[in-house]
């Protein structure tokens, strides 16, 4: 004879949660919205960017503001390259901030603080000027190894028929 089943509410409850895809998403970390190099004089806001028309990291016209990659990795990010960029200059308005990048240091303090008001320290490693056509932009987009800061501005000598800088100044800072 087979035994009588058990009354229910002797069925023990089984959590559940839902299986879209949004609902076990893990929260994206905060955005970065200020970087300071204390040592030479850069303190700038930061605002997230894409790609622009010609399939290049966007930049803002105004030149008071960073530009971070918003598909990139964030500062809190366990793994990739969290990349910021800036003018180095305009003619409206000479010399700008990201300029004095060229004097950092391997040691000197970079500072990058989130939209959840946390500071995240970094030290320069390494900077490089390289012509734009060979800069490694592979490298420096990397959303996989370490996790590690690059800033990008404008750098080496000046085209004026073309208006332009021929390289860029890539500074990459490891956290400490």
């Amino acid at each position: 004879r087979p035994a009588a089943a058990a009354p229910a509410s002797a069925v023990p409850e089984i959590p559940r949660r839902s299986a879209a895809l949004e609902a076990n998403r893990a929260p994206a970390p905060p955005a970065p919205v200020r970087i300071e190099v204390p040592d030479l004089g850069i303190d700038m806001s930061i605002e997230p960017v894409g790609l622009g028309a010609d399939g290049s990291m966007g930049l803002f016209d105004d030149p008071a503001l960073a530009a971070w990659y918003r598909w990139g990795p964030a500062p809190e990010s366990d793994a990739g390259s969290t990349v910021i960029a800036a003018h180095v200059d305009s003619l409206e308005y000479d010399v700008l901030p990201f300029a004095r990048l060229k004097d950092a240091a391997p040691g000197t303090a970079v500072i990058v603080t989130d939209a959840a008001g946390t500071r995240h320290a970094y030290a320069v490693d390494s900077l490089e000027v390289t012509e734009k056509t060979a800069v490694d932009w592979d490298a420096a987009f990397d959303r996989s190894g370490p996790p590690r800061l690059t800033l990008v501005t404008c750098g080496g000598a000046f085209d004026y028929e073309a208006r332009r800088y021929l390289s860029n100044l890539v500074v990459t800072a490891v956290p400490t």
